[in-house]
């Protein structure tokens, strides 16, 4: 399991909401496989992690 930090965690929720959109209709694999594709998110983070942020962004 990788080390998703904080920081890293925030930063990825205010990347996933500023483009919501594109993220809006695909499960969290998809998310994670969009998010290392496109260099944001490192490859080891892990498809439970993001759903977690996923989940930290429909809080807010």
């Amino acid at each position: 399991m990788s080390c998703l930090t904080r920081n890293l965690q925030n930063q990825l929720c205010r990347y996933i909401q500023k483009n919501s959109a594109e993220f809006s209709h695909q499960d969290p694999e998809g998310v994670r496989v969009a998010l290392v594709t496109k260099g944001v998110c490192p490859s080891d983070v892990t498809t439970d992690q993001v759903r977690l942020i996923l989940k930290q962004v429909e809080e807010r």
